[in-house]
């Protein structure tokens, strides 16, 4: 028997029957049930797992509950082939994929909020959105490992991760919840959602933060000190749905603990502010009844503030308006295409008075044009192509490429053969910048570029996903940091090449019982002047999971090997080494106990880094110095209350 076109979850637990799952739901259910899982992200429509022309993860609700990820910073740690960490500048901000990190912004990673881009034209990191996006807004999480920039455009480099909002309930729902930890850790949330006709609608609304555990070292100047790792921040999150219209918000504000551009404790204080909001309206257009089109509209806004050496902090404020017109039409059967045309227009605007405007007023137009195309040859193969032309902020124009071919002959395997490109081009913090004697920017950088190869062998049966996945990617043109005149500044680098092989997998041992874990272990090749990668060369991951009619329990194990070391002219702090992560999150339902009805009320208790370990990372190449910084705390425990009404 072939099964060409079966759906698998490659990481994920449990489709969702509706917004609320009980564990008393969870028995009922069948293994292969509890497998399935369809994904848009790869081609910008939905599609099976295994059928989709990538290397992808999703990460269904009920996982996501089941391990008490408290923000999605947590949920990546836990993804294969995922390393994630804190920079000196910002409080974990690094999400990468596939051991490509090497900078402080998370600029080759791509967030998305329902297919829509979460990106800013002024430094083009994710940050705060790691650690603010409400979790309880989410109904799952999409992930690909590789290139998505033919239908994604920049920053779609290494990986994109799409956020796919919660599904809008048949009946009003509200849900409070709350949680309290160690070092003063607190974090509340309301969320719901209904129907009222033809008008459909999720939210969740955040206020979260802590007193902070001791952040101790020897600065980069010899100096030692500390301060608490304090932050406080609010986020909120809507998705509304009325006919063919659809709104996307997100907002945020986050007030933290930060070294500042140097790692100094001398600097006047150590605060970083922040403020996102994005903003997506979408309506759909049916053309044929094979043929529809998507009209979206979308607006980011970021303003930052960040403390320097100087009594004045850094302030830089982007607004970004991105419209697009995407065209899905299915002139066959077996024969789908995707043609869409982008354009962006971005600007700064200028800070604070109490703060120094260190990137100059910009006003940049990029636009992209792409197209895709996926032919089913027969049940046992299909054939993937694609391609994009895109004009950079800096006037250069360019084409990238992906083509591929999955092929499923037998009813249990199946063979992914993908090549992908995608670029990067400069943010405005690398071409625009002027901060003078500590960096300046350089309008003459062009894109980065990277093509990736990926070969993917999968197994599926009614109770297990495998997959064994080798990958190559060469990076071209690198923005690196100058350091050859008298003012650092950036400068378009030379190669570098990653090679790796991915294992991972699921395994349910019954319906309410599973194992899931994988492995990587990648090799780097640079030339000269290229900044190291950061990520460690192997990494391991293992949970277990287990659900009863009262609740559920499950343990993850995270394991980074030792890290590449870092040249440094300041080896004061302790040597980075191997990291060892255990958590353990369990959920108890009381609604019996409080008079309500079932799955109304659960409690919650989680520890994380059970093992306590003591973490030190090294310093982002450019500066090497000091040698390496703290990373989180120790043990850390949790205990929260969730009331659905």
């Amino acid at each position: 028997m072939v099964i060409c076109g079966a759906t698998l979850a490659l990481h994920g637990s449990v489709l969702a029957q509706g917004n609320d799952v009980t564990a008393e739901d969870l028995l009922e259910m069948d293994i292969e049930d509890l497998l399935n899982v369809e994904v848009t992200v790869a081609s910008k429509k939905s599609e099976a797992m295994i059928d989709a022309p990538g290397i992808v993860v999703a990460v269904p609700r009920e996982e996501i509950e089941m391990y008490g990820d408290r923000n999605l910073f947590q949920l990546m740690e836990r993804q294969p082939s995922v390393y994630t960490r804190s920079s000196f500048a910002y409080s974990d901000n690094q999400a990468a994929f596939r051991g490509n990190m090497s900078a402080h912004s998370d600029v080759h990673t791509l967030l998305l909020l329902n297919g829509r881009p979460i990106r800013e034209s002024a430094q083009g990191h994710s940050w705060p959105v790691y650690m603010m996006f409400p979790m309880e807004a989410l109904e799952g999480v999409e992930l690909i490992r590789g290139p998505g920039s033919v239908l994604y455009g920049t920053n779609a480099f290494t990986g994109v991760v799409n956020l796919k909002s919660r599904k809008v309930p048949d009946k009003s729902e509200l849900s409070f919840s709350t949680m309290a930890g160690s070092y003063g850790s607190y974090n509340t949330t309301m969320s719901g959602g209904g129907k009222s006709g033809d008008v459909g609608f999720t939210g969740a609304f955040q206020v979260n933060g802590q007193r902070g555990y001791r952040y101790g070292m020897i600065d980069q100047g010899g100096i030692e000190g500390s301060d608490n790792e304090h932050s406080k921040n609010i986020s909120g999150t809507a998705h509304l749905d009325y006919q063919r219209f659809s709104l996307d918000v997100f907002g945020a504000d986050s007030d933290v603990f930060t070294m500042g551009v140097k790692p100094l404790w001398s600097n006047p204080d150590h605060k970083a502010r922040t403020r996102r909001l994005f903003v997506n309206t979408g309506y759909n257009i049916p053309i044929h009844e094979r043929v529809d089109m998507d009209l979206n509209l979308t607006y980011n806004l970021q303003e930052n503030s960040l403390s320097t050496t100087n009594p004045t902090r850094i302030g830089n404020n982007s607004s970004d308006i991105l419209g697009e017109a995407t065209i899905h039409a299915s002139p066959r059967d077996n024969l789908d295409f995707v043609v869409g045309y982008l354009q962006e227009y971005q600007k700064n605007y200028s800070a604070d008075s109490e703060y120094f405007q260190s990137i100059p007023s910009y006003d940049y137009e990029p636009k992209s044009l792409y197209a895709q195309s996926d032919y089913r040859f027969n049940k046992c193969l299909k054939f993937i192509a694609g391609t994009q032309w895109n004009k950079s902020n800096q006037g250069v124009s360019d084409s990238i490429s992906r083509y591929g071919v999955i092929i499923t002959p037998f009813e249990k395997w199946g063979l992914k053969l993908l090549r992908g490109e995608a670029f990067r081009g400069p943010v405005a913090m690398e071409s625009d910048l002027y901060d003078p004697p500590i960096l300046v920017g350089n309008d003459d950088l062009e894109p980065e570029t990277i093509t990736t190869y990926d070969a993917q062998l999968f197994y599926h049966d009614e109770k297990t996903y495998a997959a064994v996945t080798y990958f190559n990617s060469i990076i071209d043109k690198q923005i690196i940091f100058d350091t050859s005149g008298p003012v650092m500044s950036y400068k378009n680098g030379g190669e570098q090449e990653f090679n790796g092989i991915e294992f991972e997998g699921k395994h349910f041992l019954t319906p309410k019982w599973h194992m899931l874990g994988s492995f990587m272990h990648q090799e780097r090749d640079a030339d000269v002047g290229i900044n190291p990668t950061v990520v460690p060369e192997n990494m391991f991951k293992f949970g277990m999971g287990r659900t009863w009619d009262w609740g559920s329990a499950s343990i993850f194990y995270t394991f980074f090997g030792t890290p590449p070391r870092v040249s440094s002219p300041v080896v004061v702090n302790p040597t980075p080494e191997a990291i060892n992560l255990i958590s353990m999150n369990v959920r108890v339902d009381t609604s019996e106990w409080m008079g309500m009805k079932k799955g109304r009320s659960v409690l919650t208790l989680r520890v994380e880094n059970l093992l306590n370990e003591k973490i030190y990372v090294p310093t982002m190449a450019y500066t090497g110095s000091p040698n390496s910084l703290p990373y989180g705390p120790g043990a850390t425990f949790y205990l929260g209350l969730t009331m659905k009404f």
